[in-house]
């Protein structure tokens, strides 16, 4: 299979055919036709990876990079020629990721999202990253509407005055495609979402609006979703009348060698329908392109298509050009070196969130490393705090933003040894126990079976002592740690780390900890010892 899209011979006499089928068939609907064809492009956490990246982290220009916004623009652009009715859609997560965003957030993504030609979009967890007043102030002015049955803001929340709606619908020639959009509602929790923000039970928010669509004579029905491949699976197992998910949040890869499936996953409604879902990895690297038809009744009877891999970097000038103007000023403040590297290890964001990676490693011994002489003998942070790898050569005052730009702190904390081993069996809770809830620590290792019931799957926690030996945790001895803001405050809902008792309400920036460890070990050249490991 080239790395480009190749469409099969079926798939390219289908998409003739459906082209043909809408320049002639008027205005009617999908009863009045023996089968309809709908095409769907859709992206999700692309994470502002404007210009593509390369060994793991988002690049500040296209230069030698892979994937990128204007690879996906060129794309779509060529399907909307060939077939004006191609519907795309985005999962959610435009915001953070990449340096870019971290210094010009918001308003630089609505300016090459804006270029991208997306039909609909549904907001992802960190699109509240920069509170509701900014991300209602991107929605107002994005060239294409969001869409968000499960949330409900209050009258204080700014979002109340966008008229988010619930679910659209999309008149073709050929048929009324109904569209309902799922938003995060962890945001509640894990984001800078203010208090009058409301999400209701997404089930049924989604069942009210399918008899709504249906009452329409709306008999496609596409369900546009942020809340990860597990909740999408168990939601086309339980609600009917949905054809399509196109979901977004757990940076799940399906197609071509994935161990999830192939593409799309098929489930079957309670209905006994086929329920087709697709999702890509994410930050930029593939677009979906799928086709799927559909008989008088509105049932999905045949699909295809795969991810776009998309290759070298580059393909929209006018996105390159954007990129460039803002990548200028960026690369000059940022090239600052802080320190080096010399160390070739598995890291980056996906890296972080399954088990050991060089950049939460390094960051957990660089947090320890500061508050041992307060008294600290763990550290620990959660694996959604790393967006990109720590680089193998010089290390930059950018590179560290670019990998840590959330701006959490190292506060100290007691912790009995049974809240520490609570927060480790939280930490691995998710499915097949990777993802950004898990803890990555400093002096202190843990082992845990991913395939064992939630609960139940650390099978050994151990503290390593000021001589270097490693002993179990002891549930009742208390241990002090240098921890992550975030963690400390219960996001991720680690619930046992919200509860130890504060040594200090302010420390530095998690980031700020990290360069001064480099400039005082670098270079980095050990590969260190292991933290995690996941038993078979």
């Amino acid at each position: 299979m080239s790395p480009r899209f190749l469409f099969s011979t079926r798939f390219i006499l289908a998409s003739i055919a459906a082209i043909s089928l809408i320049l002639t068939s008027g205005c009617q609907s999908i009863k009045d036709k023996k089968e309809v064809t709908v095409e769907i492009l859709h992206t999700n956490d692309m994470h502002s990876h404007f210009a593509g990246s390369k060994n793991g982290s988002a690049c500040i220009t296209e230069n030698d990079c892979e994937g990128g916004y204007g690879r996906v623009a060129e794309y779509v652009k060529g399907v909307k020629e060939r077939n004006p009715n191609a519907i795309f859609l985005d999962g959610g997560d435009q915001f953070q990721g990449s340096l870019l965003y971290v210094n010009y957030h918001s308003p630089l993504v609505g300016k090459i999202t804006n270029k991208m030609q997306y039909d609909f979009a549904t907001f992802g967890n960190h699109e509240f990253d920069e509170g509701c007043k900014a991300l209602s102030d991107y929605a107002k002015n994005a060239d294409f509407p969001f869409l968000a049955v499960n949330l409900k803001p209050a009258p204080g929340c700014p979002l109340s005055k966008n008229n988010i709606a619930p679910f659209t619908v999309i008149d073709r020639p050929d048929a009324k495609i109904g569209i309902i959009g799922l938003a995060n509602p962890d945001v509640v929790n894990q984001s800078k979402a203010c208090k009058d923000t409301k999400f209701v039970n997404p089930f049924k928010a989604v069942k009210e609006s399918v008899k709504a669509l249906q009452t329409q004579k709306v008999n496609i029905i596409i369900v546009l979703s942020h809340l990860g491949l597990p909740f999408d699976e168990e939601l086309a197992k339980n609600v009917s009348g949905v054809d399509l998910i196109v979901g977004g949040h757990t940076h799940d890869y399906i197609g071509p060698g994935s161990p999830l499936g192939p593409y799309p996953i098929v489930e079957r409604s309670p209905s006994g329908k086929p329920v087709l879902i697709v999702t890509t990895s994410g930050e930029a690297k593939f677009l979906g392109h799928l086709e799927m038809n559909f008989n008088k009744e509105g049932i999905p009877t045949s699909w295809n298509g795969e991810p776009v891999c998309l290759g070298k970097a580059g393909g929209s000038p006018e996105i390159t050009k954007i990129i460039n103007q803002a990548a200028e000023p960026v690369i000059k403040r940022n090239s600052t070196v802080v320190g080096t590297n010399l160390v070739k290890m598995r890291d980056g964001l996906d890296p972080c969130r399954e088990g050991d990676c060089l950049s939460a490693m390094v960051t957990t011994d660089a947090m320890l490393d500061y508050a041992r002489p307060k008294g600290a003998v763990v550290a620990l942070i959660n694996g959604g705090n790393f967006r990109a790898a720590l680089p193998v050569g010089k290390i930059t005052q950018g590179d560290i933003d670019n990998l840590l730009p959330f701006k959490d702190k190292v506060l100290l904390r007691k912790y009995t040894g049974k809240q520490l081993f609570e927060a480790v069996e939280h930490g691995v809770s998710d499915v097949d126990g990777i993802g950004p809830r898990m803890i990555q620590a400093s002096g202190l290792r843990y082992s845990y079976c991913p395939t064992a019931p939630v609960g139940h799957r650390v099978r050994s926690v151990e503290v390593q002592d000021r001589d270097g030996k490693w002993n179990p945790l002891d549930d009742n001895k208390v241990y002090v740690a240098a921890v992550g803001a975030f963690l400390a405050s219960g996001g991720d809902d680690h619930k046992a780390l919200a509860d130890g008792i504060k040594i200090s309400n302010s420390g530095p920036l998690v980031a700020d900890a990290l360069k001064v460890y480099l400039k005082k070990k670098s270079p980095i050249n050990q590969t260190p010892e292991p933290r995690i490991s996941a038993l078979k």
